[in-house]
């Protein structure tokens, strides 16, 4: 086991701390110069001089962002808590591995499968960033325009295309296993099926304009598609006019049709003597400046009115539209002069995404999530795009698919991507990490996992779900992890509290409060993660039995969280462990879950003061905001 050795670096936040002291108090030598066999670093690595860097290179090191976890407060509370930081640190890199990696890859080889704009802006785009691309067709004209595209945009597009982009005429793609670095594709073409390795994929087929249902019994004369809204001279009408959008109202709708409906609205509002009423199950802001186009609409005076399942209603000869009021807890009715029905684009979902061994669900695949935007899904390494996503055909399309282009040449040509470590000795191959890891990276091939070598995120979830600790991201183990909270609790004055801490959203926010200066409790112990995932019910409970009093896990708000599913997950995990304990008669409040974003500091520190305070008090301890 090699023993760390503490190289310190003055860093602004830790003035007054000896080095010496923190060593002594952490159980650790301090860095005198010469070859180290593991070490603990006090800034991130990005801060680090080059000639450091190069010096721990090929060896265990923890690097922590020290100032983060101390803050302000008594002197002694300041020592303790960055003694018990480092010792923490010291336990994982005492038991570290060097990080498996993947070698980046520039060159590997682009599948886009469709027509159209989109198709052929993100070969193009994907070709001149260096990409081998095969460019397959459902057609034999690459000029060839999808559903209400401008036949003479896609035909100067197609002759821009550079030279040494692969086609493939007359293709369909059957079939498609793996992730990001590592696709394996199916394509039947006039020669037959062949099966091609692909370092990322994009699927942009063509589709169609599909209009919202009206609502049963609405008067036919009164209902227009959204597109036409532009062709309706309502202004120039006497009086005041009435004017009702209905969105998602009679089947889900995407945010991208959520979007076009908000312009609509906004436009519309601006016109004289004319009132516009937005009606909509769910308020869909996912989508680029989706909160601030929501809000803007609301300001110029469009009436915004969430439906419950069943609504609208419809009276008055056809022409009255009811509804209950969720707000009010009253019956609202409106009569418009117009009735438009929004649109989405769309195309049918692929007869291989529907493989629920190999693919998730469609609502997980392409879930309305903040962060999945630039035809991104799930999946590493796959892009759905245009029509298939609801992207309206034009300038939206050519955007999306340079975005697309551009970050698969980060995933495959960026900076070195984590490679999950496997244990294949002890795998059960229950295929735990195939089915809960959101990315797609564990595939089962030859009786073995195999982690896709530039999907990862380094999450954790499937080390937190891992019923025989067999994977896990490398430097995040069960092992590594408990070995740092038994050390780091050793220090830990009593009562200890450990924060489990999303890097996302909470350690932003406990930096810039501890920066400032912020006193902490002297007991908190801070655990930085990736990704509140890596949280699991075995985590949280060997805490508490390594020393614990409490136990706080925080992560992003719902639909916020980078690896989609991770602060869900870690959230039932603080469920889980709460009953567990209530059943054992221990006391439930020693868990607590929150919620936060990296701009809502005060929100964590009210939390953990709320939590430590009633620390030692069984039935007392805070669960959290």
């Amino acid at each position: 086991m090699p023993r760390p050795a503490l190289c310190w670096l003055q860093a602004p936040g830790l003035e007054g701390l000896d080095p010496q002291e923190l060593a002594r108090a952490a159980g650790l030598e301090l860095d005198r110069g010469g070859v180290l066999e593991a070490a603990v670093v006090n800034i991130p690595e990005a801060q680090a001089p080059a000639d450091l860097r190069l010096r721990l290179l090929g060896r265990p090191v923890q690097w922590l962002d020290l100032a983060a976890e101390v803050g302000g407060g008594q002197p002694q509370h300041r020592l303790a808590r960055a003694a018990a930081s480092l010792a923490r640190a010291a336990g994982r890199a005492s038991l570290g591995t060097l990080a498996p990696v993947y070698t980046p890859q520039a060159n590997q080889r682009v599948l886009v499968a469709g027509q159209g704009l989109g198709a052929l802006e993100a070969a193009r785009q994907a070709a001149l960033l260096g990409h081998p691309v095969l460019l397959a067709l459902p057609g034999d004209d690459p000029a060839s325009p999808a559903v209400g595209e401008d036949p003479a945009q896609v035909a100067r597009l197609a002759a821009s295309l550079p030279a040494g982009i692969e086609f493939s005429p007359a293709s369909r793609l059957d079939n498609l296993t793996g992730a990001g670095g590592s696709f394996q594709a199916w394509l039947d073409t006039p020669q037959g099926q062949s099966r091609q390795r692909f370092g990322a994929v994009l699927l942009t087929p063509a589709g169609g304009w599909e209009t919202e249902p009206s609502p049963p019994g609405l008067d036919p004369s009164l209902a227009r598609p959204l597109m036409d809204w532009e062709s309706q001279p309502l202004s120039s009408q006497p009086g005041w006019r009435q004017v009702a959008i209905l969105v998602g109202v009679s089947r889900p709708a995407s945010a991208q049709a959520f979007g076009r409906a908000l312009k609509a609205a906004l436009a519309l509002q601006g016109q004289p003597r004319l009132q516009v009423t937005l009606l909509f199950r769910e308020a869909l802001v996912a989508v680029e400046q989706g909160e601030r186009l929501y809000r803007q609409a609301r300001s110029a005076g469009v009436l915004m009115a969430r439906l419950a399942q069943g609504d609208p209603r419809v009276a008055g000869e056809g022409r009255t539209l009811i509804w209950q009021d969720q707000v009010l807890g009253e019956e609202l009715e409106l009569t418009p002069d117009l009735v438009l029905l929004s649109q989405e684009i769309s195309a049918p979902w692929p007869t291989f995404l529907q493989n629920e061994v190999l693919w998730p669900p469609r609502q997980r695949l392409l879930p309305e999530h903040a962060r999945l935007d630039g035809g991104r899904t799930a999946r590493s390494g796959f892009y759905i795009l245009g029509a298939l996503r609801g992207t309206a055909p034009g300038g939206e399309r050519l955007a999306e698919a340079a975005a697309a282009a551009q970050d698969l040449h980060e995933l495959l040509g960026g900076g070195a991507t984590p490679l999950p470590a496997v244990r294949n000795l002890i795998c059960a191959r229950c295929l735990t990490c195939v089915r809960v890891c959101p990315h797609g990276v564990p595939e089962h091939q030859d009786d073995h996992i195999q982690p896709a070598p530039a999907a990862c995120l380094a999450c954790g979830i499937c080390a937190a779900e891992c019923p025989a600790e067999a994977i896990a991201p490398p430097g995040w183990s069960t092992a590594e992890l408990l070995e740092g909270l038994k050390q780091g609790l050793a220090r830990a004055p009593k009562p200890a509290l450990v924060l489990f801490a999303c890097g996302q959203s909470v350690m932003p926010a406990l930096a810039s409060l501890s920066r400032a200066g912020r006193p902490w409790p002297a007991g908190l112990l801070v655990q930085p993660l990736n990704c509140a995932g890596r949280v699991g019910l075995e985590l949280i409970l060997r805490a508490l039995s390594l020393g614990a009093e409490g136990v706080l896990v925080a992560g992003c708000h719902d639909g916020m969280c980078r690896s989609l599913t991770g602060n869900l997950r870690a959230r039932l995990a603080t469920g889980q462990a709460a009953s567990t304990l209530d059943e054992l008669g221990l006391g439930a409040d020693a868990v607590g879950f929150l919620h936060m974003a990296s701009n809502q500091p005060q929100t964590l520190a009210r939390t953990i003061e709320d939590m430590y305070g009633r620390l030692g008090r069984p039935g007392q301890a805070g669960q959290g905001e």
